[in-house]
């Protein structure tokens, strides 16, 4: 009885204690950002570049958005708040070349680089 007891306790603990990691989507290299230059690095580039976006929208006025973005959530502690990483990057392009874009990042917690791999 007093075995059958430990046992659950310690199965309670140890399945509340972990948590699992959530990843969705690629993480963007914010480094190869500054190959997009803006009136001139065409669609293809931007493909070739960062990969296939994980969504395209149809705007009006013939534009396109390039959508990519990365989330990874991460539990440590039953008790805490997961550490959060998100990425996104819209560009914009009109006519295959890159009209404009933007990158937000946003992180809650800590996330380290080993965690990343």
């Amino acid at each position: 009885m007093r075995c059958t007891r430990l046992m659950v306790i310690l199965l309670l603990v140890f399945s509340v204690g972990c948590g699992p990691t959530i990843m969705e989507g690629k993480r963007i290299d914010a480094s190869k950002r500054d190959e997009i230059i803006k009136g001139q690095t065409t669609a293809a580039q931007v493909v070739e570049i960062f990969g296939k976006p994980d969504k395209i929208e149809k705007l009006s006025a013939g534009e396109e958005k390039y959508i990519y973005q990365y989330y990874r959530e991460q539990f440590t502690r039953w008790w805490t708040l997961p550490a959060v990483e998100r990425q996104k990057m819209d560009v914009l392009i009109k006519n295959g070349v890159v009209r404009d874009y933007v990158y937000s990042v946003e992180e809650r917690g800590r996330i380290t680089e080993e965690d990343r791999k």
